[in-house]
Order: C-alpha cells, then structure tokens, then sequence
C-alpha cells in the first residue's frame, strides 16, 4: 500500500495496461478515479484540479470565514 497525496495522479501507462487516472483533495476528501486511456485524456484536459478548487466545500468554507473576520 502507497501513501496517497492530494492532486492528480496518473498511473499504469505501460503498453498493454489500463491507464488510471485519480484526483484526491486533501482540503475535503473528494477521490474521483478514471479509467480507460480515452477517458484519462479528456479528464487531464479538463484540467480537474482547477476546476475542483473552484467548487471545493472546504475552499469555500475558509474563503467565507476569512472574509467574514
């Protein structure tokens, strides 16, 4: 078992091997995985990352908290 570390990780890109894709946010525990070497294509060319941040729960928890002191 590997330690797991927020952002986008790709893996299994040998030839012959399935590729996956996972993004984890540390920040609120969101895990999405993809598979499928079409699949991990078009979710890296989205850009998950970013648009996760623009709509992660504990992003806008600590946005509205800093503002609101």
């Amino acid at each position: 078992m590997s330690a797991w570390f927020g952002g986008v990780q790709v893996r299994r890109l040998e030839r012959g091997q399935t590729p996956v894709a996972d993004l984890l946010c540390t920040a609120c525990g969101t895990h999405v995985r993809v598979t499928g070497r079409d699949k991990v294509r078009d979710f890296l060319r989205a850009q998950p990352m970013t648009e996760h941040r623009a709509t992660c729960p504990a992003r806008a928890r600590t946005t509205t908290e800093r503002t609101a002191a």
